[in-house]
């Protein structure tokens, strides 16, 4: 993911986890990674926690499901309003893509 050998062939150990210098800076799309239900009306809650935004954060390492998809193990911020705070979760590999240092306008925060 994000590199032509992939993440199984880039480190010797079976760990998963990237050595630090190879910590990657990702966006990633939370409405991938938290679809909604198909159906449901919207009903807005400022208050409430935005998991549909596309959000900036560092890929720390990559596994792999007992299906056979990759998650990567990810550092994000999670916007509640005016708070915000960082959590460490795995997110499907769908829901991650590269960031480049150019600051994007959809990064919200």
């Amino acid at each position: 993911m994000f590199d032509d050998r992939g993440p199984a062939q880039r480190r010797n150990d079976r760990s998963g986890a990237l050595q630090r210098d190879e910590v990657k800076r990702v966006w990633v799309d939370l409405a991938v990674a938290y679809p909604r239900p198909g159906g449901r009306p919207v009903r807005p809650m400022p208050e409430g926690v935005d998991l549909q935004s596309r959000v900036p954060g560092e890929l720390l390492a990559w596994r792999r499901t007992t299906t056979g998809e990759w998650v990567g193990w990810v550092c994000l911020p999670v916007r509640r309003g005016e708070e915000i705070r960082y959590v460490y979760q795995y997110v499907l590999a769908a829901a991650l893509s590269p960031r480049e240092d150019v600051p994007d306008r959809r990064d919200r925060s």
